[in-house]
């Protein structure tokens, strides 16, 4: 994109006509097309994104209208200029249309070079408009005798125009009325007021829109420099009334005009009508209160809360319902000054009519209106919520201690239960393999004096008999107290397990250890028991040929995965089975310990087993624990 080259965005939600214009401006070598819209809202955002030079816009598109898109430009991209389009050369929309700063107006059909032209002199900021439109617009100025006006005085006079600018854009309704009282401006409320377009407005008197009871009464609001407000009713198009405000007063221009301002009672009143009803409709007692602390209104639930009825409250102290509390001077404190949050909350305590007291939250909220400042309290009995949030620490407490006997009699448990393993392992290595270690030497004794190779055969089977016993009891001996368990080293326990299995099933294994701190003895202890028979189950039933065991602190807790790649089972099946008492055990151990177990498992698919168990107060590893996380693979 060139320096010198003109941006421009066209806006029409006519596709033919959009992609005429287009290409109209690729052809152009001064122009260069950046954006394209198909409503007022995208025109908008289109030039805000884009800020163009030139916007040419078609007037009467959807989500929008045509002055409101061009103030918004105008206001958010201050450099950009936007040349009107449209099918309509009505003289109202034209002058519309310039009022709110238009840099042009075309109908549609005007010739190409025409339309190029407008463009890029509305990027020199230059105005342009079709010769017939600007004839047509300047003939009232012609008629009122004004022939030494040029329409461009007009377009430049922005004293007038920027009165009925403003007052195009004012809340309630609004009419300019001429030297003759006929209606010459109407803005949008007063069209939906009534029901009327501009142009079935446009010279109809003020009387025309009131009753005939009300007429004398409009008439006197017309000539007055200010009148104040009177309560009168309007009249529809339909015929129907409603209740509404007329004040008005003189319009600043070259010409005597009145303006009257026209405001719907009805939907004041209804409005009103819908606040009382949500106040009343609040399960929440609500007070309204006046900045000296007066109340000024209560709803329903106030009465049933309080025991007063509403008109005995009104214009008493707030201290009536809040006694001996610092209530009223946070609301004197309501202040624009004062970022107070809406909603804002404090605990105090209520006072009912016989005196009794309850706990409160009380809301406070700031209601600004033309008698000055309110404020709405909302106020709720939180005695059940105070009841029940008693209990719940109790409850909590109780929980604690609970959990407190029940990791001690787990702690207990697991420890009575590997002390008796360990007698049990002391007694077989003290008593039983010591007496077969003896038969079993003995044994070779005898076999050497004999001299029949039929019976030293006999005793040599003897002999490997009691090897292998002798093997089975140390192998039991492990079982019941791993050495490396009693070292307080839970993957070397592990480890040692794994290589048993590999010995006895060529099974391959990897461990990965990645605890970093050193769990207490008897959670390592119910950590490798639940290890242990997942891992039997392997041997016994997987015909697995891999398996991976995986040490993971997570949540302050151990998480055990162990996954093989055996043949796998359906769970549903294997557990309802009876003696099948490997998988409940694996689940009771972990739930025991406050923890929880998930098995995942299908035929053919291998087999998934995790179990976590909270580890309570750890320990750091020993320093010759601080090595990497293990990943040993053993063939």
């Amino acid at each position: 994109m060139g320096d010198n080259r003109i941006d421009v965005v066209v806006a029409d939600d006519d596709p033919a006509v959009r992609e005429a214009l287009a290409d109209l401006i690729d052809s152009h070598p001064e122009l260069e097309l950046v954006g394209l819209a198909i409503d007022h809202e995208q025109a908008v955002r289109a030039a805000v994104e884009h800020r163009p030079k030139v916007v040419i816009m078609d007037v009467h598109m959807p989500k929008g209208d045509a002055p409101g898109s061009v103030r918004a430009i105008r206001d958010q991209v201050p450099g950009a200029r936007v040349v009107a389009l449209s099918a309509h050369g009505d003289r109202e929309t034209v002058l519309n249309m310039l009022a709110v700063g238009a840099s042009g107006y075309l109908v549609k059909g005007t010739p190409a070079e025409e339309i190029l032209e407008a463009i890029t002199r509305a990027a020199r900021d230059q105005f342009s408009m079709s010769a017939d439109l600007l004839t047509d617009c300047a003939e009232p100025m012609r008629r009122a005798d004004r022939a030494s006006w040029r329409f461009e005085d007009l377009v430049g006079s922005r004293l007038e125009e920027s009165y009925l600018e403003l007052l195009g854009h004012a809340p309630c309704g609004v009419l300019v009325l001429g030297s003759r009282g006929r209606i010459e401006f109407a803005n949008a409320h007063v069209r939906h007021m009534f029901g009327y377009s501009s142009a079935e407005l446009r010279d109809k008197r003020l009387r025309d829109l009131v009753p005939e009871r009300f007429r004398a009464a409009s008439e006197q609001l017309i000539g007055r420099v200010v009148t104040a407000p009177s309560a009168m009713s309007g009249r529809r198009r339909d015929g129907s009334e409603f209740a509404a405000r007329f004040s008005g007063g003189h319009l600043q221009g070259k010409r005597p005009r009145c303006v009257v301002f026209v405001s719907d009672l009805s939907q004041l009143r209804a409005a009103e009508s819908r606040f009382r009803q949500l106040i009343e409709s609040s399960p929440d007692a609500m007070v309204i209160v006046d900045s000296a602390g007066r109340i000024q209104a209560a709803n329903h639930r106030t009465e049933s809360l309080f025991g007063y009825d509403r008109d005995h409250l009104i214009g008493r102290a707030v201290e009536a319902l809040l006694p001996d509390q610092p209530l009223t001077i946070s609301l004197r404190e309501w202040d624009d000054t004062v970022g107070q949050p809406l909603g804002h909350s404090m605990e105090l305590v209520g006072r009912r009519s016989d005196a009794k007291q309850f706990p409160a939250d009380i809301s406070i909220s700031p209601l600004r209106t033309e008698e000055g400042l309110l404020t709405v309290l909302t106020i709720r009995d939180i005695t059940e919520v105070q009841r029940a949030q008693f209990v719940l620490e109790r409850s909590l407490e109780l929980l604690e201690v609970t959990d407190r006997d029940r990791q001690a009699l787990l702690s207990h448990l697991v420890h009575a239960q590997e002390a008796e393993r360990g007698r049990i392992a002391a007694d077989i290595h003290d008593d039983t393999i010591q007496v077969i270690t003896a038969a079993s030497l003995r044994l070779q004794q005898l076999r050497r004096r004999l001299r029949d190779p039929e019976e030293q055969r006999v005793m040599e089977k003897l002999d490997e008999t009691l090897k292998l016993s002798l093997s089975r009891l140390r192998q039991l001996i492990f079982d019941l107290r791993p050495s490396s368990l009693e070292h307080g080293c839970l993957a070397g326990a592990l480890r040692g397990l794994l290589e048993q299995i590999r010995n006895e099933t060529g099974l391959t294994y990897r461990l990965e250890d990645r605890l970093t701190v050193k769990p207490p003895p008897e959670t390592m202890a119910l950590i490798y028991r639940t290890a242990q028979e997942a891992l039997m189950n392997v041997r016994k039933h997987a015909r697995a040929k891999t398996v991976h065991v995986q040490l993971l602190g997570l949540d302050e807790g151990c998480l055990v995965r162990i996954v093989d790649d055996g043949e796998g089972y359906n769970p549903l099946e294997v557990e309802s089975r009876p003696g099948h008492l490997g998988l409940s055990l694996i689940q009771e151990r972990a739930q025991i310990a406050g923890g929880w177990c998930r098995i995942e498992s299908a035929p053919g698919s291998g087999t998934t087993v995790e179990f976590w168990v909270p580890l309570g107060e750890v320990r750091p590893p020993a320093l010759d624990a601080l090595a990497p996380p293990e990943g040993d693979v053993q063939p």
